[in-house]
């Protein structure tokens, strides 16, 4: 429902026309009123609780820190050591797991204000307005915001770093990342390597996260805590939507497939983000900035593609730039509107077919089910990871373009281009 407004508003021109500053204030009235709306509508009128990993994880451990215990310590983590911090904070003002609801809203737009300054420094305007108002409207961060989860959490700190590193702001964007990976989780780490690559100053992005990052982490260690302990935790876990789950049926499940698969997705990441800093380094520092977005929908798909536990609700942390890329490389709005809303359902349906259809079954498992439902499933499979797949090409092409492109002419960087 969310996208086809988005694909609605686009078709309205006096949507994307207009100031810079009421442009935004409309993005951000779509978004809030799509998550307000249906907030009130499932949480205040039909009286439902907030499910996934808000009941199960986030308010015991916030209730856990409350009771004055230390996570990593004496209770088992899953998430930053300072987290249960911030969710004891929000259950003071609201003991309901719907106030993460609530903070993912406020989340949520923060995340749209930072993507769209940071794309509108980069490319033209016009494509930074269509990526805004179909980010605004979309289906999968929509849904990420009402279960009330860290990831536009991350998407929102991500934004900030990119944003920060376009105005030259090396060391705050490395604080806002540290920052990110105290609170949220480990995996935000994930996008370090793309944001030090694209960094004006290197030095100043990696002091700024080991510092801030060391003082906490070293703290809890100091206390006796294990704060890499949801790491560890998470080592072991797998999900549908990616290769390793589509090539089970090759290899039996074991700790030895599970290491092969690790092994092979850290060697294609390490290789990609090598090619990209070959890229960045043909780049004056200033213009590393420009391949910011482009590196973070490059390096985020292949992660998705590859890795063994990667539910297509992560693909919330860089869900913005891989639309800029959709803009950029789709040129027909028709075409990147369809494609859009296709792939934000693959993104939604997925997962609501394993879990709640298929109980977690692994592809073996599918297989043996009526060829109907089996193959069903498995074509949800296919074309969501072909649209991982077109996105990434899109982002590497994009890629090769900024760098290839003259320093005062990027005429690539525009839907009115070629």
């Amino acid at each position: 429902m969310g996208t086809l407004v988005g694909i609605w508003a686009l078709r309205r021109p006096w949507l994307l026309d207009g100031p810079e500053t009421l442009f935004l204030r409309r993005a951000l009235a779509l978004q809030l009123t799509l998550a307000v709306v249906i907030f009130i509508a499932l949480y205040v009128v039909a009286g439902q609780e907030v499910t996934s990993d808000v009941p199960g994880y986030y308010m015991p451990d916030a209730r856990a820190v409350i009771a004055g215990q230390v996570p990593g310590k004496d209770f088992a983590q899953s998430y930053a050591p300072l987290f249960p911090y911030i969710g004891a904070v929000l259950l003071s003002v609201w003991n309901s797991g719907k106030i993460y609801a609530l903070a993912a809203i406020a989340f949520n737009a923060i995340a749209l204000a930072f993507w769209h300054a940071t794309a509108r420094a980069t490319y033209d305007l016009a494509v930074a307005r269509r990526a805004t108002i179909l980010y605004a409207s979309s289906g999968p961060a929509l849904l990420q915001v009402l279960l009330g989860t860290q990831q536009v959490w991350i998407a929102a700190a991500l934004a900030a770093s990119a944003c920060l590193l376009i105005r030259g702001r090396s060391f705050a964007s490395g604080g806002a990342q540290a920052l990110a990976a105290a609170i949220t989780k480990v995996l935000a780490g994930l996008f370090w390597p793309v944001l030090w690559i694209c960094a004006p100053g290197r030095l100043r992005w990696l002091a700024a996260v080991v510092l801030l990052d060391g003082m906490v982490y070293g703290a809890f260690a100091l206390a006796g805590a294990h704060p890499l302990q949801a790491l560890q935790r998470e080592g072991d876990l797998h999900t549908s939507g990616n290769l390793p789950y589509l090539l089970e049926p090759l290899w039996a499940t074991s700790a030895r497939s599970h290491l092969l698969s690790d092994s092979v997705a850290a060697a294609v990441l390490l290789c990609a983000l090598t090619w990209l800093y070959l890229q960045a380094r043909l780049l004056p520092s200033q213009r590393r900035s420009q391949l910011v977005l482009s590196g973070l929908s490059f390096i985020g798909l292949l992660f998705m593609l590859v890795s063994k536990k990667s539910p297509p609700a992560y693909a919330v942390f860089f869900l913005y730039p891989a639309i800029v890329m959709c803009v950029l490389g789709l040129r027909s709005l028709r075409v990147q509107s369809w494609f859009l809303f296709g792939f934000n359902l693959l993104l939604v349906l997925e997962p609501a077919l394993w879990v709640r259809v298929g109980n977690w079954r692994s592809l073996s498992d599918w297989l043996a089910l009526a060829r109907g439902t089996g193959a069903g499933f498995i074509a949800v499979e296919l074309m969501l990871l072909a649209g991982y797949g077109l996105l990434a090409w899109q982002s590497a092409v994009h890629i090769l373009k900024v760098r290839a492109a003259p320093e005062r002419s990027m005429p690539e960087l525009s839907i009115h281009a070629a």
